[in-house]
């Protein structure tokens, strides 16, 4: 059988993002260990359009295949090379992830793929700006946590230990939270460090006040990553109703569901959780956290995947 080829295409400025490390480095492992034997995944890097040896081997190592750019990495081609590749590849696919990407020239992508419902509702909506045509598509492709916290055993706590796990210009006020709040700093040199932290508090804060509108390309809308991570090591979260993807994935009686971000209700929300650590709500709250696991297991993320490079 004829391989079906799948490149995912990423530029030298995301190289070090966690986005691209995630979306396009752990995701291609993903559909390898999950795809049928016929699909070929292979991971390529988009020149400058002025580097000609490197452009064209670019393009030779997307004919035939169907192509997903991470964001914006489709920039980097010159017009007149994103013209030959538009007839050259079995289809062209942009994973926007946290922004729109474009509008490049009309009719250039033929898939919107969006990393959360939010996400995929809000490029719905952007659609008409984005240079489409009629059968441009958004599709909604779940982003996935990070494989390596499903090596990390639950440490064996006696009561409920808040944590937060994020940059602190994600929150309003890092002060809100409860004083014995675990917030390790995230050290590239030592990434597992890093993780490995996750196991150490069993309520992780995943409160976020979402951006009011989009700015600069970004989108408003986030995946609900903070939550899939607390998911793999087998904590809670207490987070706000208005964390996008949070009701889609835990159901909007889940028991740690906060109104808002405001320190007023963290402190309920927390003070909520350590009544109710040991008892059914708390397991009831897990419960939901282990469905939630299972939707964005490697093989849901791949079926979804799949579904994608299917329509070309």
């Amino acid at each position: 059988m004829k391989p079906r080829r799948i490149v995912f295409a990423y530029r030298r400025g995301q190289i070090k993002m966690g986005g691209k490390f995630m979306r396009v480095d752990q995701l291609s492992d993903i559909a390898r260990a999950h795809f049928p034997e016929h699909y070929e995944i292979t991971t390529e890097f988009v020149p400058r359009g002025r580097y000609e040896t490197q452009t064209n081997k670019f393009l030779r190592a997307c004919r035939g295949a169907v192509v997903i750019f991470h964001k914006s990495a489709a920039s980097n081609l010159e017009p007149e090379t994103r013209a030959k590749l538009r007839p050259a590849a079995a289809g062209i696919c942009v994973d926007h992830l946290d922004i729109v990407v474009g509008p490049l020239e009309k009719g250039f992508i033929d898939v919107h793929i969006a990393a959360s419902r939010a996400g995929e509702a809000e490029l719905v909506r952007s659609l008409p700006r984005l240079a489409a045509v009629p059968g441009t598509q958004v599709r909604h492709l779940r982003h996935h946590a990070d494989p390596r916290l499903g090596k990390i055993t639950a440490a064996r706590l006696k009561s409920v230990k808040p944590g937060y796990f994020g940059a602190a210009g994600n929150v309003d006020d890092l002060g809100a939270f409860p004083k014995n709040t675990l917030i390790p700093e995230y050290d590239p040199a030592d990434v597992d460090g890093f993780l490995s932290a996750f196991s150490q508090s069993n309520l992780h804060l995943c409160v976020r006040t979402p951006y009011a509108k989009r700015s600069y390309g970004a989108l408003s809308t986030k995946p609900f990553t903070k939550g899939f991570g607390a998911a793999m090591v087998k904590a809670n979260v207490l987070v706000n109703r208005q964390v996008h993807d949070a009701i889609h994935y835990l159901g909007d009686d889940y028991p740690f569901m906060i109104p808002e971000s405001s320190a007023n209700a963290i402190a309920e929300g927390v003070n909520k959780a350590e009544s109710a650590f040991g008892t059914d709500e708390w397991k009831r709250g897990l419960d939901r956290m282990a469905d939630m696991a299972a939707r964005i297991s490697p093989a849901e993320v791949a079926r979804e995947l799949k579904q994608i490079v299917d329509l070309f």
